[in-house]
């Protein structure tokens, strides 16, 4: 039997070939037999693709950090685990990162085998389970998890769920499970392909005043098509006659409904639709709210997120020690506004220069470790006028 089902850890390392060696099924395939989403069909959404991957970019940016806490204050660890700067042997930080948003967006978890531990035994590497293959039930209280059908170690697996965890579930779901948006989003652009697939003229009807066999009808019917479909104009036979039957698309709603099912998915994961282009009519982006838009996507729909992959990580470190994503990078505003909050750090005195050189990615400097002398404030005199 594979280590990978043992149940207790005897070594601090242990090869395995990873979900990569999984056989993805095909889009057809996906969700048969299971009343769950297809997160496949979900994949063919432009509005739910452009979220998962402004999410996980989020993810993917954000340095990931361990600290400990000494008087009340945050501090990083001198040297910082491999979980944090190097969680995967077979892909980057980022992309590690990655991974782990995608499968919580779309099946609501990620699930990871940890292959490598340290001295103490905590994890400082984990490769994430292709979710397709993984199935959970509830047992007492406990999540078992299975991979392709065989129970496998809760010791040696780390479980992140998406925010989105029903009462008695915690394994999680995605928000886009239960909200039919991914089936209206997929008709509406079914209906946009066809509209065009078509040719120039949707739908039509040919009139004929001699009775036509099925081979000959499909014959007429073929030949007009290929004229239509190479945009050329089409030679009608005496006594036929040909009506067009098609609506407008604004008369069939399509675009109004594409916009509006596009505007749902992104409300579905906290995002601003302007975010994914989805903004409706009076809702739009300036630079004057550039900012304020990228602070209230960051605090609705990536915060939230950020918090519970923190407290998962933390059941999976040692005591006293926490880690925590640092966001600083994330909402970089322009350059004259960064040098302008510098200063007024300095000057209040909470940030030292060198600390303000270091969110710049900027050396230290001798003396920039404290804080600038503060000057006298300017001494009054009363005119002698004012006296009697």
């Amino acid at each position: 039997m594979s280590v990978l089902f043992r149940t207790a850890p005897t070594v601090e390392r242990r090869d395995w070939g990873g979900p990569w060696t999984h056989d993805i099924p095909s889009p057809a395939d996906a969700g048969s037999g299971s009343t769950r989403l297809s997160q496949f069909d979900a994949l063919q959404v432009a509005a739910v693709v452009a979220c998962v991957g402004l999410r996980s970019g989020a993810f993917a940016q954000l340095p990931l950090k361990a600290y400990r806490d000494v008087n009340g204050v945050a501090t990083p660890l001198d040297i910082q685990p491999l979980l944090m700067t190097s969680p995967s042997d077979s892909t980057v930080p980022s992309v590690w990162k990655t991974q782990m948003s995608i499968s919580r967006d779309l099946w609501g978890f990620a699930l990871g085998y940890i292959t490598a531990f340290d001295r103490s035994m905590y994890p400082t590497q984990v490769e994430w389970f292709d979710p397709t293959k993984i199935t959970s039930s509830s047992d007492g209280g406990r999540i078992v998890w299975k991979l392709s059908g065989q129970e496998l170690d809760p010791s040696m697996v780390v479980h992140v769920p998406s925010r989105w965890v029903l009462p008695g579930n915690p394994v999680g779901m995605s928000p886009l499970e239960y909200s039919g948006l991914v089936d209206l989003s997929k008709r509406a652009q079914n209906f946009g392909r066809d509209w065009f697939r078509n040719g120039a003229v949707p739908s039509s009807i040919l009139y004929s005043d001699a009775t036509l066999t099925s081979v000959e009808a499909d014959g007429i019917l073929a030949k007009m098509k290929e004229r239509w479909g190479r945009r050329q104009p089409a030679v009608i036979g005496a006594g036929m006659k040909y009506e067009a039957v098609s609506v407008n698309a604004n008369e069939s709603q399509f675009l109004e409904t594409c916009r509006q099912a596009a505007n749902d998915v992104a409300i579905s994961f906290n995002m601003p639709p302007e975010k994914i282009g989805a903004a409706i009519a009076g809702n739009s982006i300036t630079y004057a709210n550039r900012e304020q838009n990228q602070q209230q996507y960051l605090t609705d729909s990536i915060n939230p997120d950020l918090v519970v992959v923190q407290e998962s990580l933390d059941r999976h470190s040692p005591r006293g020690t926490y880690c925590k994503f640092s966001t600083g990078a994330f909402l970089r505003s322009d350059l004259a506004a960064r040098y302008a909050a510098h200063e007024i750090g300095i000057r209040s005195r909470f940030l030292t220069p060198n600390e303000a050189r270091a969110l710049e990615e900027m050396g230290p400097l001798p003396g920039g470790d404290t804080f600038p002398a503060v000057a006298p404030a300017p001494a009054t005199t009363r005119s002698l006028e004012a006296f009697p």
